[in-house]
């Protein structure tokens, strides 16, 4: 009779938790989804293009601001068509905005700090017309856009008008903007090195307590065990540090690949490196 309770009682217990189970709404999230670029689109398709891959692939929104304020870590994007032909001495609007986006830290805007990784690049790794697009969007925003796919920058690896598409795009990239391979070896990188190569350095600083877009991380190791660590890597909503916004860490990852991109091994050296890190000199 006890033993015949006691089935009765788990069986009440796991219909209980399994109801709520369903009821608590389900936290899944998905990568962007791929922008399309043909041969044959005018400068309207490439603003709407520029605008998808600015908030997805390109993962601009994770570190630039267009609400029209100023304080951010870089510079804010409100206006920047109207600004980016007069920001540097013999460069129009175009030349500027190219440059920002394959070569960022030649030229920083006065009262900001250099950082921001080349689009063209891994892990954002946008090809030769999907920067054209994102230039024709950028150029919309208080300015008028000029861009066609006829445009030709000096950074470019390949006519786009003629092939139909660049070698950055058949080959996922390409050809780096400093002609280097675009694809980093990162299966015998140290902790350090994958830090830097999936950017995290861009929104966590590990030699400064000073908070960037992301808590510092330079003390990661004596806050946190390896597990919280994995966790924060891999569901960074599931704990939210104070004054931190939720969803903009997830929202970036998700937007560069990581997941798809990083091994287990590669996450068991960077997490080993991070609990590594516990504020000392």
């Amino acid at each position: 009779m006890t033993a015949l309770k006691i089935f009765g009682f788990t069986i009440l217990v796991a219909a209980f938790y399994s109801y709520v189970g369903q009821m608590v709404p389900q936290k899944e999230t998905y990568p962007p989804e791929d922008t399309e670029m043909s041969a044959d689109m005018t400068t309207e398709d490439l603003v709407v293009a520029g605008e998808e891959l600015v908030s997805g692939k390109g993962t601009c929104l994770g570190c630039h601001t267009m609400s029209g304020e100023t304080g951010g870590r870089f510079p804010d994007l409100a206006n920047v068509g109207a600004v980016a032909g007069d920001r540097k001495q013999g460069m129009d609007d175009v030349e500027y905005l190219a440059e920002s986006l394959y070569d960022p830290n030649v030229f920083v805007v006065e009262g900001f700090l250099p950082g921001m990784p080349p689009a063209s690049q891994p892990p954002i790794d946008l090809n030769d017309r999907e920067i054209l697009a994102v230039i024709a969007y950028l150029q919309s925003l208080g300015g008028t856009p000029t861009v066609t796919l006829d445009t030709e920058l000096s950074w470019q690896s390949e006519d786009l008008s003629e092939s139909g598409s660049s070698a950055a795009s058949a080959t996922g990239g390409g050809q780096a903007a400093t002609g280097g391979p675009a694809q980093t070896a990162t299966t015998s990188l140290t902790g350090e090195e994958l830090f830097q190569t999936y950017l995290c350095g861009t929104c966590h600083s590990i030699s400064e307590p000073t908070p960037m877009i992301g808590p510092s991380l330079v003390d990661v190791g004596a806050r946190l065990s390896k597990a919280e660590i994995y966790e924060a890597v891999m569901d960074p909503d599931a704990a939210i540090t104070e004054g931190f916004a939720p969803g903009m860490m997830s929202a970036q990852l998700n937007a560069t690949g990581f997941y798809e991109r990083i091994s287990s091994q590669q996450l068991r050296t960077l997490v080993d490196f991070l609990a590594s890190m516990e504020g000392g000199s």
